[in-house]
């Protein structure tokens, strides 16, 4: 009997444990009626053969081993089966949740009312197809699955009562893109229409239906608009291409240009290099005017124009480079200048460091950088010295003109007593006054630097105003005035340089008035075998005997300057 059982209760162990659970605890309940009936019975043996029933020990028989066994095996198998409906029952209690919250959005509604409803019943064929959840849980998800599709169908009643005014929102909002892109055809800027046109293209597909009945009428209208606005478009394109092809010629005539500008690039001299370079740039600044030309010939005019630009500033950066060694022997020369002046920089003899200062400064001029990076430092030094001597010179004569604040006072009185006098009727005595007024006023020596201007040009414009006035030839005249007019340059601050260029420039005069006496004398001799009164030969005569008595005037006032010169050298010298 056991043996059967024991079949039995292996066969139970090859199909599912929670399937079999009822089969199994018969089977356990008729395997212990069987073990008692045998415990019973070997008792009762045990007593007739005279043992005492408290001795009494029943030992398990194999089969009662193997069919505890069993039982444990299938309690393992059970506790295993039990774990996975537990695991199946939880991921169908997720399955069912995310479908109440498939619904639940559902319930916000699409504008697509008609794809809302068909996606509720696709989820609710699959809470029917989903599999069972926890006893526990299955009617608060089942009570919460029905309360979410009553609120699907509750608010897909509000919504068709609001898609009726939506439609026709939706109408005015359409309309009102039309109009805004019938706008776009007088708009200026096509660009601006471009990406205009977009956009309203976009906020037309944005924008929700509008009722059937008008929906034709409406895309109609619609295309229509924008049919019109890119045509406009289209137009500016083409008008482009157009241009496109004037900007090809205009581009090859600046090629032409640069071709003539860059013919000769065998230039001698930085500024000519200067001049030519801002020549091409000027029409590199023309080509960049110039708008883009058709696609097929734009690189091949460019890599042209690159080329000729290339060409001459390649030929000027050898130029250039051959400036460098030229450039070393300048920053030599500059170098030496500088040690002088640095040597001179703490002089204290104003006149005479000055004067060599500024033959310095000459001879720095004559040397001129051309580009040369180092010549900001050089001349930074070299200004640097001159500066130093110069700006000493400056507090040394500011601290004189306190000194000069006397001066000042009585160079004053006698401008006021030069404006205050009157001639007479004596010429002689009005000469001898005017005299005296010049010697005071030499004779009083400096005055402060910013008073000194604005003294000289008063006292030597009201000496030339009373000359004017003199009853005198007009050689005499002349020789007075000009007399002042080198008194006057004696005052200045820089005497010597001024009555030097004064000589120099009287020395140019009688040179051209002789170069002019050589052509009128020459022409003298034309008339040589000429007879009788000639009005030709009398005028050259005139010319001749005029220009001789412009040299005599002019010489004198020459010597007189010289004659002050050399007073200088002196006053230097000792």
């Amino acid at each position: 009997m056991k043996t059967e059982l024991i079949s039995k209760l292996e066969e139970l162990l090859t199909k599912e444990a929670g399937e079999v659970a009822l089969e199994v605890r018969a089977l356990q309940k008729e395997f212990q009626k069987v073990w008692s009936i045998e415990f019973e019975n070997a008792k009762q043996q045990f007593i007739d053969e005279g043992g005492k029933v408290k001795e009494f020990v029943y030992e398990k028989q194999p089969d009662d081993n193997k069919f505890e066994s069993l039982l444990e095996k299938y309690k393992k198998l059970k506790k295993e089966s039990e774990d996975r409906l537990a695991k199946d029952q939880d991921k169908n209690l997720e399955i069912r949740k995310d479908i109440i919250s498939k619904i639940g959005d559902l319930s916000k509604l699409s504008d697509n009312v008609g794809a809302a409803v068909r996606k509720l019943q696709e989820l609710q064929t699959q809470w029917k197809e989903s599999g069972q959840v926890s006893p526990h849980k299955y009617k608060e998800t089942q009570s919460e699955y029905s309360k979410t599709v009553e609120d699907f169908y509750y608010n897909l009643k509000i919504y068709r009562d609001l898609q009726e005014h939506d439609l026709k929102r939706n109408y005015e909002l359409k309309q009102a893109v039309i109009e805004k892109i019938k706008t776009l055809q007088n708009t200026d800027s096509i660009k601006e229409a471009e990406h205009s046109i977009k956009a309203f293209r976009n906020e037309w597909e944005e924008i929700g239906p509008v009722p059937n009945e008008k929906w034709e009428e409406m895309k109609a209208a619609y295309r229509a608009a924008l049919d019109e606005t890119y045509g406009k478009i289209k137009g500016y394109y083409k008008n482009l291409e157009e241009k496109k092809e004037t900007n090809l010629k205009s581009k090859q005539e600046l090629i032409e240009k640069l071709k003539a500008i860059t013919a000769t690039i065998d230039l001698k001299s930085v500024s000519a290099w200067n001049t030519k370079t801002n020549e091409v740039i000027a029409v590199q600044n023309e080509w960049k005017s110039v708008g883009r030309t058709t696609e097929k010939d734009n690189e091949k005019v460019w890599n042209e124009f690159r080329e000729h630009c290339d060409k001459f500033f390649d030929a000027k950066k050898e130029f250039f480079a051959g400036l460098h060694e030229k450039f070393a022997d300048n920053r030599k020369v500059k170098s030496d200048i500088i040690q002088k002046a640095e040597a001179l920089q703490a002089s204290t003899d104003w006149v005479k460091t000055a004067q060599q200062l500024m033959r310095l400064q000459e001879d720095w001029k004559k040397y001129p950088s051309n580009g040369d990076k180092e010549e900001p430092k050089l001349f930074a030094r070299f200004r640097k010295a001159c500066n130093a001597f110069f700006d000493a010179r400056k507090a040394h004569y500011g601290d004189l003109d306190a000194s000069y604040e006397g001066n000042l006072k009585e160079k004053e009185v006698i401008l006021a007593n030069l404006n205050a006098f009157q001639l007479t009727a004596d010429i002689n005595q009005n000469r001898t006054a005017l005299k005296e007024f010049v010697a005071d006023w030499n004779a009083k020596g400096m005055v402060p630097l910013k008073d000194k201007k604005r003294l000289n040009d008063a006292f030597y414009n009201k000496l030339d105003e009373l000359y004017n006035q003199l009853d005198l030839s007009k050689a005499e005249k002349a020789a007075i005035q000009y007399q002042a007019k080198i008194d006057r340059l004696l005052a200045s601050e820089n005497p010597k340089d001024l009555l030097s260029k004064e000589a120099d420039f009287l020395k140019k005069q009688m040179d051209e008035i002789n170069n002019s006496i050589r052509t009128y004398e020459n022409n003298l001799g034309f008339f040589k075998n000429s007879k009788g009164n000639n009005p030709l030969l009398k005028e050259a005569q005139d010319k001749v005997a005029f220009e001789k008595a412009k040299i005599e005037e002019i010489g004198a006032k020459r010597k007189m300057v010289v004659a002050e010169l050399g007073k200088l050298r002196e006053t230097v010298n000792s």
